[in-house]
């Protein structure tokens, strides 16, 4: 159910069955959130928290693209995030701990909507749309008795491994990612070639697949990598101009520190 918040300013949040939101502002793509939330809930209900109320933000944030764009929906994600830095656990938990506040088993209000929306963000990234959406479709909650019965049947629509991905963000509570880049080097290929060699670096305890944006002079590429925690990877791009700057990550990976997301490029060698 939906209830009207006086302030107009407020963010939507939920308190019980309620969904809270400022329905006078006058905005109606905060209309739309909150319908978006209870369509979802109607059509697929699961007894794994992580499932029943990370898919209801995902949705929100899929109604925000759709409506105004990624940048939109990547504003949505980032204004959610704060709460995961609280849970990121330190470097001394215990596998067994991990385990215990792991996504799958948590009842948390921080893990169950923020961290699951990001997890249901970063696997439609992933695996693409369509496959997403035959992994949900199939879904049966009378069918769902193990944890390991969502993770099986993204799984079977896609021929990736993402089994390191379901350890570390589904199975275990391992933290976040850090990213940067350790190095980056573009030489000439052509007069219209250029080949960039990116060494990216991943100090954090979760892999990820991030996006990683090349800049040049006029426009820009995105090359997604997969790097796993505390490991590197390096990969080579092609582009038509001299790269000049490298950003890893536009928000949508959920990172322990962004600081050194932004790297410049030194001219091309020739």
């Amino acid at each position: 159910m939906t209830a009207d918040v006086p302030n107009p300013e407020a963010a939507p949040f939920e308190s019980g069955s309620f969904l809270m939101i400022p329905l006078g502002a006058g905005d109606a793509r905060l209309t739309g959130l909150a319908a978006t939330h209870q369509l979802t809930h109607a059509s697929l209900s699961s007894p794994r928290p992580w499932i029943n109320e990370g898919l209801a933000h995902f949705a929100q944030a899929l109604y925000l693209e759709h409506d105004k764009g990624r940048q939109a929906a990547l504003d949505y994600l980032m204004a959610h995030r704060s709460a995961l830095h609280a849970v990121d656990p330190p470097d001394s938990s215990t596998s067994e701990n991990r385990a215990e506040r792991s996504l799958v088993n948590s009842t948390s209000e921080e893990l169950i909507r923020t961290k699951a929306l990001c997890v249901w963000w970063m696997l439609r990234e992933m695996v693409g749309d369509s496959t997403l959406k035959k992994a949900i479709a199939s879904y049966k909650p009378d069918e769902d008795k193990d944890p390991s019965y969502m993770p099986r049947l993204i799984a079977a629509q896609t021929e990736r491994d993402l089994q390191w991905f379901f350890d570390d963000w589904l199975y275990n509570d391992r933290g976040l990612p850090n990213f940067k880049v350790e190095s980056a080097f573009v030489r000439s290929a052509t007069s219209n070639l250029f080949v960039l060699t990116i060494t990216l670096e991943n100090s954090g305890t979760a892999g990820a697949e991030v996006p990683v944006i090349i800049r040049m002079p006029k426009g820009e590429t995105v090359k997604r990598i997969e790097v796993r925690a505390k490991s590197k990877a390096t990969v080579r791009v092609e582009t038509p101009a001299a790269p000049q700057e490298i950003v890893v990550n536009d928000g949508s990976v959920p990172e322990s520190e962004t600081k050194d997301n932004v790297f410049k490029v030194a001219p091309p060698q020739s």
